[in-house]
């Protein structure tokens, strides 16, 4: 790979997971073989056999990465990111498409691993809970071939960028979960390698913590050489960090471009967010200049509902809104308004079909 070549290039990628394999009382059967033709077992089969439909996880993504770049995979759950970002791993193998990462061809899973670093925070993947914040990072880096004297010294600058030098003695078990979380991050600061592959880097991040690993993502990692790819479903933090983005829609790249260019697809558009106490969602239609509604319920005794709805930039907006609003009972308790953001491009059609849009 050269220098004004791409990182990650990606053509017409596609992956479809196979539906549930039948089974038989929990055990699985062999689709092929002479058992089958047992008799009385293709009756049986036929009373108990569970199957779903193959799952289309990504279909026909296209993208390429560049050298320093920090690229943002956006998009709301289910949206095809966690599965896209384990093919630039190499841990997934695309069921369509062509495609290289780090200069290697997909196919070649072994060698894109040795030069891709790859943090999933989901589970606080891989921690031993026995041994403490240092000793989890230094394990790793020896695991990754490092001699003892440089295991120690990246694991001292690993623990100083995310904030755990004070905490470093702590074990795993005794951590919070933005603590673990750290730990986790700090494991990515070890290595030197092309690629950064950050899945949820914030998730359980305070603010402060969430705003200093941010900061490592835009300014330490690019300025190393290194190459950083955010898989992320809130994107309301990202958009001083990332250089370009794609938004991810059921499995294709619904748009692309810089934070900028992907806002103003929406400068046309107002953001209201309202609290109401008590109430439904309205039985009639919304106004026609509603786009997308978001209705989140609070649990707790108040009965506290959180409305995210956009709507088009005309006059008297907020009060079309209002009256519909209130024709499901309950009251408004706050009101405010604001311009749209990064986050506000992941739309659901389902939720704007509920909305009457």
């Amino acid at each position: 790979m050269t220098a004004s070549q791409p990182v990650v290039e990606l053509v017409d990628i596609g992956k479809t997971y196979p539906g549930t394999e039948p089974s038989l009382r929990g055990t699985k059967l062999e689709t092929l073989g002479p058992a089958l033709w047992l008799k009385k077992l293709g009756r049986a089969l036929r009373l108990t056999a569970v199957s779903e439909n193959a799952v289309q996880a990504l279909e026909e993504v296209s993208l390429r990465i560049h050298p320093g770049e920090v690229f943002g995979i956006l998009g709301a759950n289910g949206s095809g990111k966690t599965t896209l970002v384990k093919i630039m791993a190499g841990l997934l193998a695309p069921s369509r498409g062509s495609g290289r990462v780090a200069g290697w061809s997909l196919h070649r899973t072994a060698e894109i691993r040795r030069r891709v670093s790859y943090v999933s925070t989901t589970g606080w993947m891989g921690l031993e809970w026995a041994l403490t914040a240092e000793e989890n990072v230094r394990f790793f880096a020896r695991l990754c071939g490092m001699s003892g004297a440089l295991a120690k010294e990246r694991t001292d600058q690993a623990l100083a960028a995310v904030g755990l030098l004070a905490d470093r003695q702590k074990a795993v078990s005794a951590l919070s979960n933005g603590m673990r979380q750290r730990v986790i991050l700090a494991r990515a600061l070890l290595l030197r390698t092309p690629l950064v592959l950050l899945d949820e880097p914030t998730v359980g991040l305070d603010p402060v913590h969430r705003n200093e690993m941010l900061r490592l993502v835009r300014e330490v990692l690019p300025a190393r050489g290194q190459t950083v790819v955010l898989v992320d479903h809130q994107a309301d933090a990202l958009e001083g960090v990332l250089d370009r983005a794609a938004i991810l829609a059921e499995g294709r790249v619904e748009r692309l471009g810089t934070p900028g260019e992907l806002v103003s697809a929406l400068r046309q558009v107002r953001v209201l967010e309202l609290l109401t106490r008590g109430g439904d969602m309205p039985a009639g239609p919304a106004p026609a200049l509603v786009r997308q509604v978001v209705r989140t319920p609070r649990p707790g005794p108040l009965a506290l509902t959180h409305w995210r709805i956009r709507v088009s930039e005309q006059p008297h907006a907020l009060e079309s809104v209002l009256v519909w609003l209130l024709s499901g009972g309950g009251e408004v308790v706050q009101v405010s308004e604001r311009a749209p953001a990064l986050a506000d491009l992941f739309a659901s059609s389902s939720l704007a079909a509920e909305a009457g849009a």
